[in-house]
């Protein structure tokens, strides 16, 4: 875990900070924006920031254990979300938690590791670029889960890349290192469903029981953002099944290599075993000296 450190991108639509600040209580001081967004790199403030917020208890725990799935909070004054960014990392998959709190007009996230799927949004406020700076916290909160979900799509491009150029080794080659690909995207697939599949329940959730907290236009934000998770999973869907039908590929050329192999031995059995039959008795040791009354 890094050493923790907060970030404040304070905006209206006329005026925008950006500081680096050493305590959450130092945060206070850019309330009057319209906007305060405050990212916590590590999880060193919990403390400080649930006695400042009045954040939740269950939700500091939830940060705090290390397997928590991933969840939504609707609270009285304040919203809680804790979900995973999957990322590549040497050839695989990995995911980190991140938590993200909605309270009046501050949206506060907290992220394991620096880096992110949040640049996009950072360089679009620090330019005044799009919408943000018009849009209150709660158009904030609506734009950091979409550049979430939108950070599978490069995720699920790559892996149907990598399928294309299994299924043509399948069919050209079709050896136990193609098989071992094949079994490695199905684990691949398999975790970014686990890791995207409870964002449909979130979502659902803060349209329904969170509707105080958004804006009428920022609801069907979230409306979009829920239908474009179930497209991507239909899709992670469709990856699943031709990584399946790979396998079936991959043992049916198998199965033909050793009929063809099967056969190739049944021909040359047909044609060597008569052969060798006939020389076996060509080659036996007969005594053709007999005498005339049949005996040696």
């Amino acid at each position: 875990m890094d050493e923790a450190k907060i970030t404040v991108f304070a905006y209206s639509e006329d005026k925008f900070e950006e500081k680096r600040v050493k305590t959450v209580k130092d945060v206070l001081k850019y309330k009057d924006y319209k906007v305060v967004w405050v990212n916590i790199d590590g999880i060193a403030y919990l403390q400080e920031l649930k006695e400042i917020f009045n954040f939740h208890e269950v939700a500091i725990k939830s940060i705090l254990r290390a397997k928590t799935r991933a969840r939504v909070s609707i609270l009285k004054d304040h919203i809680f979300v804790l979900l995973h960014q999957v990322y590549e990392l040497k050839g695989g998959l990995k995911k980190e938690r991140t938590a993200v709190f909605l309270k009046d007009n501050f949206v506060i996230t907290m992220q394991e590791r620096p880096g992110d799927a949040f640049n996009t949004i950072r360089e679009s406020i620090r330019h005044g670029e799009g919408i943000f700076r018009k849009k209150g916290a709660d158009y904030l909160l609506f734009a950091l889960l979409d550049a979430i979900v939108e950070n599978y799509v490069p995720i699920l491009e790559n892996i149907s890349s990598q399928m294309e150029v299994i299924e043509t080794k399948v069919l050209k080659d079709g050896d136990k290192e193609v098989l071992r690909k094949i079994h490695g995207i199905r684990r691949r697939i398999l975790f970014v469903r686990r890791t995207i599949f409870p964002l449909l329940e979130i979502f659902r959730r803060l349209r329904l029981e969170g509707k105080e907290f958004f804006g009428e236009e920022t609801q069907k934000y979230l409306e979009e953002l829920h239908e474009h998770v179930m497209e991507i999973l239909d899709i992670i869907e469709n990856h699943r099944e031709m990584a399946n039908g790979l396998i079936d590929i991959y043992y049916s050329t198998l199965s033909m290599k050793t009929n063809d192999i099967i056969r190739i031995l049944t021909v040359v059995s047909t044609i060597f075993i008569p052969l060798t039959f006939i020389t076996g008795i060509y080659g036996m040791n007969f005594n053709t000296h007999v005498s005339r009354s049949g005996q040696p």
